[in-house]
């Protein structure tokens, strides 16, 4: 569990991550990290990432410390109980394993209902698009912290799975 007997939400457990292991300083670094994802379900929003921020600040998982020399952004760092809840967040099974939130598993049955020209046509389309994120992803792999080269590599076989389960469908 997190504080107080709860766990991290995803967003909450990401943006500790990025703090702790990517360097991300300031809730902006943070959200700029997002807005940058590959994943369009990570693009954290400021209206997310800032309110979550302060959340876990005010839970006493991270603290902030004033800006100095005319910087007006906060410096941030995970305390002693921030980087508990982290490494609890990482280590828990079964959020670890959930199939979360998936935009190609939650279409796939509806696809499966369309006209056979309809969805080869739609199957071919995605195909294309997931080809051009592999590329993409694939030029940005080099240079990365470890952290985030895993994480990436996790992203490209998986966008790699999901153009074998289309070869399949097809």
């Amino acid at each position: 569990m997190g504080v107080e007997g709860r766990s991290l939400t995803e967003l909450e457990g990401a943006i500790l991550s990025e703090i702790e292991h990517r360097g991300h300083r300031t809730a902006f670094q943070v959200r700029r990290a997002f807005a940058e994802s590959f994943s369009l379900e990570w693009r954290g929003s400021a209206g997310a990432v800032y309110p979550a921020v302060r959340r876990l600040e005010g839970e006493g998982l991270l603290s902030a410390s004033e800006p100095t020399g005319g910087r007006r952004a906060r410096s941030l760092a995970l305390t002693a109980i921030g980087r508990e809840a982290l490494m609890t967040w990482a280590r828990d099974p079964a959020l670890s394993s959930s199939s979360g939130v998936d935009p190609f598993r939650l279409r796939a049955g509806i696809w499966s209902l369309l006209p056979k020209p309809e969805r080869n046509a739609l199957l071919s389309d995605v195909a294309a698009h997931i080809e051009q994120q592999i590329a993409l992803i694939e030029s940005h792999v080099s240079g990365l912290d470890p952290v985030e080269t895993i994480r990436i590599e996790l992203a490209l076989e998986h966008q790699r799975d999901r153009l074998r389960q289309i070869e399949r469908w097809r």
